[in-house]
């Protein structure tokens, strides 16, 4: 009796080591196909299902640029899974508006899209007399506006070179310090190497072209201590006075 007990025993042990071996064969299998379940999960809920659809657009970075007119622009597609949205297109898209100088677009999850947009900066406005454009520091006319600023330098550009007489203009306007900026009324420029800074009390700075601006600008700083009407920095190195009172 007690050996068959004993040989019982012994069989049954013998059966779980054997279904013990069984088990760690197929745990491998087991645990991939789970794995790949999961996989399968993840990319349905992302790529495919609604529930991380798109469902609205933030907006940063705005301050002149109406929201409404960016989300317009970006046409965000709604309704579209956000891991499959194309945000390099949205960007692209938001960069056409005239005064945006960029864009950056990311997902913000679980349903949002977030639009990031820096605005052009002016620092000059440009008239031929009746329209007045505000230009950026890259030189990009982006805006008309029916009145002059009062805050910014206004640019008479005439001639066949506007454009590069513009972008001229702007280097310079650039190159001044902000207290010297501010006592320019009006700069005019018949080409990109004939630029003059009007001043107020009917004081000129014959500026030249826009080479060495930053150089110009140091020395008009010290050549300005003198009480003149007309300041000539157009060679720097040999700095004019005219009209200067004794």
């Amino acid at each position: 009796m007690s050996q068959s007990t004993d040989l019982a025993r012994a069989q049954e042990r013998f059966a779980r080591r054997q279904r013990l071996v069984r088990w760690r064969g197929w745990l491998p299998w087991a645990a991939g196909g789970v794995v790949v379940l999961l996989a399968g999960v993840i990319a349905w809920l992302f790529y495919f299902s609604s529930v991380l659809a798109v469902s609205g657009v933030k907006v940063a970075g705005a301050d002149t640029v109406p929201v409404a007119t960016i989300t317009q622009v970006a046409a965000a597609p709604l309704g579209t899974p956000l891991a499959k949205v194309d945000l390099t297109a949205i960007a692209d898209r938001v960069r056409t508006i005239q005064s945006v100088a960029d864009a950056q677009v990311t997902r913000a999850w679980p349903n949002q899209l977030k639009i990031v947009v820096t605005e052009r900066v002016p620092v000059v406005v440009v008239t031929d007399g009746s329209n007045f454009e505000l230009v950026d520091a890259t030189g990009v006319a982006f805006k008309t506006v029916p009145a002059r600023p009062v805050d910014l330098p206004e640019a008479l550009v005439v001639g066949t070179r506007r454009e590069v007489t513009i972008s001229s203009v702007v280097k310079v306007s650039a190159a001044l310090p902000e207290t010297l900026r501010a006592q320019v009324n009006s700069i005019s420029a018949a080409s990109p190497d004939s630029i003059t800074l009007n001043l107020g009390s009917n004081v000129k700075v014959v500026w030249g072209s826009a080479d060495d601006s930053e150089r110009k600008a140091e020395v008009l700083s010290v050549l300005m201590k003198r009480d003149a009407k007309v300041y000539d920095v157009s060679a720097p190195d040999l700095p004019v006075t005219k009209g200067e009172k004794k």
